[in-house]
């Protein structure tokens, strides 16, 4: 059996095993999570997630060339879907009517398992993690939820796979869902830091302005 507590400090490299110890009042923590996560959060770790999918892309395509669980495998797609994983969380979160902090709940969730079994997300298994995360972060962190059979056509499968997804997600995590209040406010924080940063795209259109202001100074001299 996995001690969840050990792994979530061990040095595997996933998205949030970088975040460092921080101060936030309560108040801050019941703040945030009152709310509906609007398209700035969600774009935040969208691009984090993106950002570690394609690391671990150049690394190992599908995960392939190490040793996985076969439990863990039917988290894998053989395609990687057309949707982005932007567009993949705008869409569960709008039609699931989830809050912030079950938003994050879903991170930890998914960072804790890859931490337990050495495993590194990607694009072919980040869309089942991010589903069956949000159906336990829900059950869990919500006063209301809707059928499985919502979810599954939420997230575009059958209601027997989203079952077993969902039923393997948390055996995985020996049924530990419990998040500290501490290991809560890392992730906040990290992502609370993230939003205030230019976006990859924000920085882009930014440099392009520039350089079309200095070519119009040069064409001006």
């Amino acid at each position: 059996m996995v001690d969840s507590t050990a792994a979530e400090n061990s040095t595997t490299n996933t998205v949030f095993s970088d975040i460092t110890a921080i101060s936030k009042s309560k108040e801050s923590f019941g703040f945030f999570s009152q709310h509906s996560p609007d398209l700035k959060i969600i774009n935040t770790i969208s691009e984090l997630l993106k950002d570690i999918c394609q690391e671990n892309n150049s690394i190992e395509v599908n995960n392939d060339n190490i040793a996985i669980n076969k439990r863990i495998k039917i988290f894998i797609l053989k395609k990687i879907p057309s949707i982005s994983i932007k567009d993949y969380l705008i869409r569960l979160s709008k039609y699931s009517k989830i809050s912030c902090s079950t938003l994050i709940l879903i991170l930890v969730y998914i960072d804790r398992l890859c931490k337990m079994y050495n495993f590194k997300i990607n694009y072919f298994n980040i869309y089942k993690f991010i589903l069956s995360s949000m159906i336990i972060a829900i059950k869990y962190n919500e006063d209301e939820f809707y059928s499985c059979e919502f979810y599954a056509k939420l997230g575009g499968i059958s209601k027997l796979e989203m079952n077993t997804l969902e039923y393997e997600f948390i055996s995985l995590l020996n049924f530990n869902l419990f998040v500290k209040e501490e290991l809560y406010l890392k992730y906040y924080e990290l992502l609370l830091n993230n939003e205030n940063d230019d976006s990859v795209e924000d920085k882009k259109e930014k440099e392009e302005g520039e350089e079309e202001e200095e070519e119009e100074e040069e064409g001006k001299e």
